[in-house]
């Protein structure tokens, strides 16, 4: 290589770094924009998830429930230890399958997204038909759910939920 091509390689690049200082920093307003966009964007593609996992967990379906998370995803249920890594999310469904005919529905109620990141906050229903002796059983609660996307498909990297009624009084 001469002296004069490495001069101009030289010159090139620094005209190229001094563009890119050139360009301005995106302003507060043009953030809270992108954001807005990325979470109405977000949002649609969670609501579809979540109709998803509705079926996969009314169904008993652990394996379809269970590629709903990334591959290190974490399920926080009440009153248990967190679940972690998909297989064990798709071990634990698969044990503990809910009553025939129980039903589970979960409503979005705000998404906020950057980037490849969201958070789902959202309420939800569970009712269990009476069995037998047994009486039907209604719940409700809430649920915030951190989600990442991945490979274009939005997946639950940390899920959290907890009843809206208190915990029953302890015996005595």
């Amino acid at each position: 290589m001469t002296r004069r091509a490495a001069s101009i390689g030289i010159t090139a690049a620094m005209a190229v770094l001094a563009l890119a200082a050139c360009q301005k920093a995106e302003t507060p307003d043009q953030a809270a924009a992108r954001m807005q966009a990325e979470a109405d964007s977000a949002r649609t593609a969670i609501v579809a998830a979540n109709a998803s996992y509705d079926r996969y967990f009314n169904g008993h379906f652990a394996d379809s429930l269970a590629m709903q998370f990334t591959e290190n995803g974490v399920m926080m249920a009440p009153g248990a230890p967190a679940i972690a890594g998909r297989d064990s999310i798709r071990a634990a469904m698969t044990s503990m399958p809910g009553p025939p005919g129980s039903t589970l529905a979960m409503t979005t109620v705000e998404v906020a997204a950057n980037g490849p990141i969201a958070v789902e906050r959202g309420n939800y229903t569970f009712a269990v038909p009476a069995q037998g002796r047994t009486p039907a059983v209604n719940l409700a609660g809430k649920y915030l759910v951190r989600w990442h996307k991945v490979n274009g498909q939005w997946l639950i990297a940390s899920q959290i939920w907890n009843e809206d009624a208190p915990p029953p009084a302890p015996a005595r």
